[in-house]
């Protein structure tokens, strides 16, 4: 039987993520009517464990080396079902989050995308990952019609997604669903589509997979600029961290939730976006430098 919906999972973070993601989709009533595909490039045991645990996943291993576009890419272009939704490997879905993709069926929108949540209540570094990455996706979202959705928290209906050009591969969603959106695929934003991000971090981690991920985006907006435009950028940089600062607060405090939170989190939100803004300036400057490939 074709499955009507597909669910693709890079699988870069190992077994302390992976594991409870699994679980809550094994929960969901639907299970019947998906197909679950994890691509693999861990080197450890995660590999053999969720095939003990998981033996109805469909699983991809061999894929060291690659980058989450690239698994997802992978993921995308072997799934079967109607829509294709895309989640983090340390995201957990509500109990109703398959069943508010599927009755998108008979609407006219090719993308459906919901919020996210923070899984990781209890450290206050987790909460500055959170409220700096997450603010804009965080609940209360209005629903409708949108330009984009959180790239951890989308699905796609297959026949819209552009899988026999292999460009896409090595772009972030962003870029896809802004794709999307020039070929007049219409995108819609469903407040009750909920998953949780649950990932803890150190300091040094969060800072590094922020400045990686920052150069890797950069680095794909700069292929199609010319020289003056890349220094023009570049230089843009220096400001990034001031305005990023700014549009954290002011989204955090438009939402009247987690204000506490953000008070304490600060001092790590603002390391957050200096990370930020020195990996755009790199990606602008010197490309990716092979960032792209460590993001997990």
């Amino acid at each position: 039987m074709t499955p009507r919906l597909s669910v693709v999972i890079a699988s870069v973070n190992g077994l302390g993520c992976i594991l409870e993601c699994l679980e809550k989709l094994e929960a969901l009533p639907e299970r019947g009517q998906m197909e679950i595909l994890v691509m693999d490039r861990r080197t450890d045991d995660t590999a053999r464990t969720i095939a003990e645990r998981f033996p109805w996943v469909t699983l991809e291993t061999g894929l060291t080396g690659k980058s989450i576009p690239e698994l997802r890419w992978i993921g995308m272009r072997a799934a079967r079902g109607e829509w294709v939704a895309v989640i983090e490997d340390h995201c957990l879905v509500t109990p109703n989050w398959a069943s508010e993709i599927l009755r998108f069926s008979n609407s006219p929108y090719g993308v459906v995308g919901g919020p996210v949540e923070n899984g990781s209540r209890e450290r206050i570094l987790d909460w500055a990952f959170f409220l700096a990455e997450y603010g804009p996706a965080m609940p209360p979202l209005p629903q409708g019609e949108t330009e984009m959705v959180p790239g951890n928290n989308a699905a796609y209906r297959r026949k819209v997604l552009p899988l026999e050009e292999p460009a896409w591969a090595t772009l972030w969603e962003s870029f896809l669903q802004k794709e999307l959106r020039r070929r007049v695929i219409r995108i819609f934003l469903n407040p009750t589509m909920l998953v949780y991000h649950k990932k803890s971090f150190r300091l040094g981690e969060m800072l590094e997979q922020r400045f990686l991920y920052s150069r890797s985006f950069a680095a794909m907006r700069a292929r199609r600029m010319t020289a003056a435009e890349r220094l023009l950028y570049t230089s843009a940089s220096l400001l990034l961290p001031g305005l990023l600062l700014w549009r954290i607060v002011r989204c955090v405090v438009s939402k009247s939730r987690n204000l506490r939170e953000l008070l304490f989190a600060l001092p790590a939100v603002l390391l957050f976006v200096l990370s930020w803004g020195v990996g755009e300036m790199a990606g602008y400057l010197a490309g990716a430098g092979g960032s792209l490939e460590r993001v997990e």
